[in-house]
Parts: structure tokens; sequence; C-alpha cells
């Protein structure tokens, strides 16, 4: 089906330049596998992805952050909008303006940019079977007026990351079988985010891929100016076998005078010139109290529900990738199955 349009998507030109930053290990993936990869939009290190501001949200629906009851609806939109955006995969590409360091040090050090134009992209992902989205992403909350609207907010990103520029391509993938409740806890309290003990369906994948024509969408490779002398030898080998017309260009900014790659990190960090992502949370073990209390909770749930929630975790558990699950889903299932062999062990019919 073609390109969806939404009410206000912002475009570039068709002819407009566009770049795709890779790592070296990203670059390889796209050229043996020749396709387009999309990551779940909740699963992206900034947690604010796809999400407004709460100060936003507040003024949007009028509500007071001191009011019990106004906070527990400022978290039943946010938590709801958190899970929906799992429906959203993502590839982002650079409106070309110039190059910089920053952009390279962020997004592929050690690799390639993949140029190309929007219309080629565009071209790319029409007619595919799912909703397929394109434009501009825009920066602050100044061009939503008063709006919460899905779509709005996943082109949207905070002011910090503007340097960026970023052209997102998006395809929309729904779970038929999704409730929008993974934000409300067993005891009903509603949070802003879903919960590590309602974990979204393991069929539900972590990104899409879309095969493309290689040589009709690229129309250039460019080599990171720190990337090492054998990673420009397999870069070019790649190039060279892919078939393009020239050998990968390196980066305008290679030279003498280039620092090198921790150079430039330690002056960002001194100079606060960027934020860095945040990084992704560390697995952690859940505490003994936490499951205690998360083994009370469930024992005032119906038997049939805390069965359901135990298939659930075992699911994920199961089909975790590497086959090793997550030390907390594990400790959650244990906690689940105790319950339901203690309600057993008490004649309580479990199902």
């Amino acid at each position: 089906m073609p390109i969806k349009l939404y009410s206000s998507r912002l475009e570039p030109t068709e002819n407009a330049v566009i770049w795709r930053f890779l790592d070296l290990r990203k670059f390889r993936d796209l050229m043996a596998s020749e396709e387009l990869y999309f990551r779940s939009a909740d699963l992206y290190p900034d947690e604010s992805e796809g999400l407004p501001t709460e100060e936003y949200a507040l003024r949007v629906f009028g509500l007071n952050p001191y009011d019990i009851n106004d906070r527990a609806s400022l978290n039943n939109h946010l938590g709801s909008l958190a899970q929906h955006r799992a429906s959203y995969y993502v590839s982002c590409w650079y409106l070309f303006r110039e190059e910089t360091l920053d952009m390279w040090e962020q997004y592929g050090h050690d690799g390639v940019a993949v140029c190309s134009h929007y219309e080629l992209l565009k071209s790319a992902l029409d007619g595919l079977l799912d909703d397929a989205h394109l434009g501009l992403v825009r920066y602050g909350t100044g061009h939503l007026a008063n709006t919460f609207n899905a779509l709005e907010f996943i082109f949207t990103k905070q002011m910090k990351y503007s340097p960026d520029q970023e052209v997102r391509a998006l395809i929309t993938v729904y779970d038929p079988l999704a409730t929008g409740n993974r934000h409300i806890g067993l005891d009903n309290s509603v949070h802003p985010a879903p919960l590590a003990v309602n974990p979204r369906h393991s069929w539900v994948p972590d990104c899409k891929r879309h095969r493309i024509n290689q040589r009709a969408l690229m129309t250039n490779v460019v080599i990171s100016p720190w990337a090492e002398p054998d990673a420009v030898e397999e870069i070019d080998l790649w190039v060279q076998r892919k078939g393009f017309p020239a050998s990968a260009r390196r980066s305008g900014l290679t030279g003498e005078h280039t620092p090198s790659l921790a150079e430039f990190r330690e002056y960002r960090h001194i100079a606060g010139k960027r934020q860095p992502e945040p990084e992704a949370p560390e697995e952690r073990e859940v505490s003994k109290e936490e499951l205690q209390q998360l083994y009370d909770i469930l024992s005032t749930v119906p038997p049939s529900r805390v069965r359901f929630l135990y298939r659930q975790r075992w699911e994920a558990c199961r089909l975790c990738p590497g086959s090793i699950p997550r030390l907390g889903d594990a400790q959650y299932l244990e906690t689940t199955l105790r319950l339901l062999h203690d309600w057993k062990r008490r004649k309580i019919d479990v199902g």
C-alpha cells in the first residue's frame, strides 16, 4: 500500500540528500542481508522516544499535577501511549547539511554513512503490506498545537536532539491481541509506563526488516574518518562485490588535523557540547521484599488470571533471544509458580 499521510507531516524536497550512519557491524548486516532495519520505538535508549513531556500532557488535558485523580489520569494517558509506541518500527536518517564529527561519533564512528535521496527512500517504502510513514522529525513542542496524537509524537523529539536533523521512516505493525493495559498493576494502580510484571507478548518482534534494491536506494558510501585500515579495506570490498559503480569514499573530515576518536570524546565530555544518549538500564536482581510484595498481590487475584500471567511470563522466558531469560523474568516466574503450588496444596482449583 502507498505511504500514508498524517495531518501535519513535514517533508524535505524530493531530491534532498539523506545519510544513514551505521557502525561497521550494522553496515555488514545491511550489505549481507540487503534489508533495511527498523527498530521498535519502545526499545530505543531514549526513554522519551515517541512520548510528550509530562508538562505538555498536563497542559493539553488541563490536569493538576498535585491532584491525585489528575495524576492517575495523566499516568493512564502516558502509560497507554508508552505501550502503543511498540507498534512503530523506526529507521533513522540524517537530512544532510554538512558532515560533523559529532554525528560520526554518535552513530558510525567505525563504519560508514550510506547516502541516498528522499525520493529514493520513499520509493523503497512504497507498496509495503504494512502501513508506512516518512517525514521530517520536529523538535520541541511548539508545533503540536495542543494535540495528543501518537503519530505526531513519534515524529517529535526533544530540542537537545535537533542537531540530528532526522528524517524518519516508519513501519506500523499492530499486535491484534494487545490489551493496552500493561501499565496497570495487579493492584489496579496506574503507572506512566508498562510494568515488568506485564511483559509484552513474546511474538512481538524487536525489529522489522524490509528487502531493498541497494543499488536503486544507495547513491554513495562514505567511510568514517576514524575507521581502521582493515575496516576501510573490508568496506571497499563489500561495495565492489555488490556491484556499485564506484568505490566507497573517505569522509571529507579525514585528515592529519582530525582529532582521534578518544580526543574528540574527551573534548565533548569537557565541553558538554551534547548530552549523550542514556544507557539502557542494567539488569538487576529483584529483591526478596519486591518478590514477596508480588506474591501478596497475586494472592488477591483470581487463580485463572494468575495462570494466565504464569503462561505469559513463561513464554517471555522461553523465547528470550539467546535462550537466556532475563533474571527478573525468571524471578517473577518462580514467584508466580510458587503461589500456584501453594494453592494446589491447599486444594484450591487453579484450572
